[in-house]
């Protein structure tokens, strides 16, 4: 009589298995839904105080244009893209932080005036301004996909979750 009980826990454990979420990503682990670039995630202000940096930091090597040189990778379009494409905000974020500007420069930079020039780089790629500033934070940026796209909820799943649903798996 002892393997009814048993069982129950291995159904509640089965059970529970199968509804954890498909995508454990730090986006998800944090609460904050992911976010792409097409959803406004920089100021006017802030682009503005990113372009004052870029034309005292950054110019020098990747050229009043963003169109970088043998060299040195530009900054705006598709090769720019497709090099960050698969990335997050904070993925560029770190790699600009830690890399540029070469020198003594760098000794001057700050984690808000990185944040600024990356959300003048997003200008210049004409991803759009919005309400809010882009954090000096890997793990909010780590949340921002650099994407033509705006990143959208998946509607099945929070379908089936207000529904009661349970999702089937496919053939």
């Amino acid at each position: 009589m002892r393997a009814w009980p048993a069982a129950i826990v291995l159904l509640a454990i089965g059970c529970a298995v199968r509804t954890l979420p498909r995508d454990l990503s730090p986006a998800d682990a944090s609460g904050t839904p992911p976010r792409s670039l097409r959803d406004g995630v920089y100021t006017v202000e802030q682009r503005r105080r990113g372009e004052e940096v870029y034309f005292t930091t950054c110019v020098r090597c990747h050229k009043e244009e963003m169109t970088g040189s043998q060299i040195v990778p530009p900054l705006i379009g598709e090769t720019f893209l497709d090099r960050w494409r698969r990335k997050t905000a904070g993925d560029l974020f770190e790699w600009v932080r830690t890399s540029m500007p070469p020198g003594d420069a760098a000794a001057q930079m700050t984690r808000q005036k990185y944040a600024d020039v990356l959300a003048y780089i997003f200008s210049r790629n004409d991803f759009p301004a919005g309400p809010g500033e882009l954090a000096a934070d890997f793990g909010a940026l780590h949340t921002i996909r650099i994407s033509a796209e705006p990143v959208l909820p998946d509607v099945g799943a929070a379908s089936a979750a207000a529904t009661g649903a349970q999702e089937r798996p496919g053939p």
